[in-house]
């Protein structure tokens, strides 16, 4: 027979016999499965339904093993060993593995491990582009996935996991997956409840396998039961005490012109900014994510007088009206809080940074850039990392100056918690305290049951105030 090529070919042409190539060897290589000249070494296990073998067309002699799934497909996968005992059992235990995973509706060519977390992943991303599942939420998901991904490394598949391959995971999360000297920013391991969210995100990948068919395993998870006595520690409210330290070396430590090892410093903008947000989340409440997606839009100020309790003189105040944004842990709410002075200054840092006002769409705490970084990211509201690692120079900063170490080890977080405390101090009904924080009654007894109000009467309330508003804390009333 001869085969007649065009002279001149055309790209179309090319691709057309590129095709009939592909074909054609996948035809010859089915006609030769079954001969002795693709075989070496052939052994049956299983009648012929399971056979080990070792490819006499491959460099190595590795031992394969092939078994039939029906409909003539056959399944063929290598056994990474030259040893034909050890390729006898392997090739049994996938076998047995494989027939379960099969017998419980299991998909019959699977995919592996890390590409199936992988389409779960996207599955993800569909639920986020469809407002089904909130950004924070995603994020969360994938933190968890990460460490689950380290998990399913070893396995090819997921028909090998074993349902306790969890056994050891909260000891193997706080020892060889958590490191004091990397993580310098977090100087405790994480928290039993940090794992349980880890293991309940984990529950979600397995169920959506076992939806999908793909894994139809019943995963054994080692959840533990929460103390929430410890959960309220990991973000402590600050102290009266050490509230007033962290205020009192603001004033200065944004003035400082060199760090505390004696390098000079470029620029002090964020710090100003990062005490004006310090004092925000204390005078407001709100969380650190819903600070940072506020937009100026987002703000309304409106003036208020009252008569000083201790000069008698009437004096102004300035209230601020915050709609936080729908996206966020509680959704859309008002805050009403005193922390107006404080935007006020913030608006004007970003006025003489910027030559101009900042517009309603700005983002409240946003990022201006410096001489390396990225365009894309100015613009754009400033992340929790990088504020978070501004925290951690302060602290050591104000140890290493003035000699204060906290026993405690707060975190940004401290600010809200020390404005629940205090608000709760100052005789603020805790319905409304919940209200302005987007917490259940419910939940403020959970997360805030230790705090232990102090005697309200009316001459000491009156002297707290006065003592709380030396550390930029506004206590008056608000409508």
């Amino acid at each position: 027979m001869t085969l007649s090529l065009p002279e001149n070919p055309t790209q179309e042409d090319l691709s057309l016999i590129e095709q009939y190539l592909k074909a054609a060897k996948k035809k010859l290589r089915d006609n030769e499965y079954g001969t002795r000249n693709f075989y070496s070494n052939k052994k049956e296990l299983i009648g012929k339904k399971l056979i080990i073998y070792q490819p006499a067309n491959k460099s190595h002699d590795y031992y394969y093993m092939r078994y039939y799934v029906g409909d003539r497909k056959y399944k063929r996968i290598s056994l990474n060993t030259s040893d034909e005992n050890t390729a006898t059992e392997i090739a049994l235990e996938k076998w047995r593995v494989l027939s379960n995973h099969i017998e419980g509706g299991g998909s019959i060519f699977e995919k592996t491990a890390i590409d199936n977390l992988e389409e779960y992943n996207q599955y993800l991303e569909d639920l986020y582009k469809t407002e089904q599942i909130k950004k924070k939420t995603i994020a969360t998901k994938r933190c968890s996935l990460k460490k689950l991904r380290l998990r399913l490394e070893i396995y090819n598949k997921l028909s090998e996991v074993p349902i306790n391959f969890l056994a050891d995971y909260v000891t193997w999360r706080r020892t060889k997956n958590w490191d004091r000297g990397f993580h310098k920013n977090n100087p405790k391991p994480p928290s039993d409840l940090t794992i349980n969210t880890e293991l309940k995100d984990f529950k979600g990948f397995f169920t959506w396998c076992k939806n999908n068919k793909k894994f139809m395993k019943d995963i054994q998870y080692p959840y533990m039961k929460i103390d929430w006595k410890k959960s309220v520690e990991k973000n402590p409210s600050f102290s009266d005490e050490d509230w007033r330290s962290v205020v009192m070396y603001l004033r200065t430590w944004t003035k400082k012109t060199t760090t505390s090892q004696g390098k000079l410093r470029k620029n002090n903008f964020y710090r100003l900014v990062f005490a004006e947000f310090m004092k925000i989340l204390s005078n407001s409440g709100m969380r650190v994510h819903e600070s940072l997606l506020l937009k100026w839009g987002d703000i309304t100020f409106r003036k208020k007088y009252e008569i000083s309790s201790s000069t008698g003189k009437k004096r102004e105040r300035v209230i601020a009206h915050i709609d936080i944004p729908p996206n966020t842990k509680t959704g859309r709410r008002l805050v009403i809080c005193p922390a107006g002075i404080y935007l006020q200054r913030l608006k004007k840092l970003y006025r003489d940074n910027d030559g101009r006002l900042p517009k309603n769409d700005d983002f409240v705490f946003r990022n201006v850039g410096t001489k390396t970084s990225k365009n894309a990211h100015i613009g754009h509201a400033l992340s929790d990392s990088f504020l978070r690692r501004i925290w951690y120079e302060f602290v050591k900063d104000i140890a290493a100056d003035k000699g204060v170490e906290f026993e405690e080890n707060y975190t940004l977080h401290s600010c809200r918690a020390y404005y629940i405390n205090k608000r709760l101090e100052l005789g603020i009904p805790p319905m409304h305290v919940a209200e302005l924080v987007g917490h259940s009654i419910k939940t403020m007894e959970r997360h805030y049951k230790r705090i232990r109000l102090k005697s309200l009467e009316p001459e000491l309330v009156q002297i707290r105030r006065k003592e709380l508003e030396e550390t930029d804390f506004q206590t008056f009333d608000f409508d």
